[in-house]
């Protein structure tokens, strides 16, 4: 009699079939959390929101409003530079140019010269004279105590000169030196007979004597027709002056304009040789006779 025994129709095939069900059921599960996990780890692209119609066209007029501003500055900028290069082109252009150069008031000095130096000449532009330096530049010359310049647009230069004058031959501790009323030494002819100024001794005309500008501008108020043989003597503060043969005692160097002019009219009234004429005070001059003085020389040649 046959055994029986059991009948595992399938049974290995079966378990392994389970086996694998079982194991790709795993294996879809961990997939799905696998790509899970990778869709929250990815950025999502961002949807822009909806914009108002109102609102975006706003923006769009706020941008056009700064555009046309910006074109505008552009234009205006353009404009000016262009209106700045023309007046710059007209102000260098012959068209306003130096074409008269009028020059007044010159005798001894070298104007005309520093001028020429100075390249103001007719032809320069207008715009390239500087008035003030200019002016600076001319008073550098010893002559000059005063000058002014004119631009009179759109073509002339005017240039007015005031020169100083030699008043008196003075001897310092230089030697003998002319020198106008203000004490500017100046180179004229040595034989040119003026007024002598003496009494200074080793004085120097950068230290100067103090009694020394008041008698040279005595001497620049004197009368002309007296000025001939007229020597002045500085004696510390005290001045004395022998005029046309007639000695003048000014004393101190106050009012000394004055007393030059009082003195033109008392010497033609005493014209006895030796008369002492006091003024002291040009308000109460005294007149009395003296010595008549010994001629001097009227200039240092002679």
């Amino acid at each position: 009699m046959p055994s029986s025994s059991p009948t595992w129709s399938g049974g290995r095939n079966g378990s392994s079939e389970s086996l694998r069900s079982q194991s790709v059921s795993r294996r879809n599960r961990r997939g799905k959390s696998t790509a899970a996990f990778f869709r929250k780890g990815r950025k999502r692209d961002p949807v822009e929101p909806e914009v108002d119609p109102r609102i975006a066209e706003r923006a769009r007029k706020v941008r056009d409003k700064e555009e046309r501003k910006a074109f505008k500055r552009a234009i205006l900028l353009l404009l000016v530079m262009t209106l700045v290069g023309i007046v710059v082109w007209l102000a260098y252009s012959p068209y306003l140019a130096v074409r008269h150069l009028v020059i007044t008031g010159v005798v001894s000095s070298s104007v005309p010269r520093q001028l020429q130096t100075a390249a103001v000449t007719e032809g320069v532009p207008m715009i390239s004279i500087e008035e003030e330096l200019l002016r600076e530049r001319l008073l550098e010359d010893p002559w000059v105590v005063n000058v002014e310049v004119e631009k009179r647009w759109p073509h002339t230069i005017r240039v007015i000169v005031e020169e100083r004058s030699p008043v008196a031959w003075v001897r310092t501790g230089g030697g003998w030196q002319a020198l106008s009323s203000d004490g500017v030494a100046l180179d004229i002819d040595p034989e040119m007979a003026m007024p002598l100024v003496t009494g200074l001794g080793g004085t120097v005309l950068d230290l100067p004597h103090p009694s020394l500008e008041p008698s040279l501008r005595f001497l620049e108020h004197l009368r002309a027709d007296l000025h001939l043989g007229t020597v002045v003597e500085i004696h510390g503060a005290q001045v004395t002056a022998n005029v046309a043969r007639r000695v003048v005692r000014l004393g101190r160097a106050g009012d000394i304009e004055e007393k030059a002019q009082v003195l033109g009219v008392l010497i033609d009234d005493y014209t006895d040789p030796g008369t002492v004429i006091n003024l002291f005070s040009a308000q109460r001059p005294a007149v009395y006779r003296g010595i008549d003085p010994v001629p001097t020389g009227v200039s240092p040649s002679s």
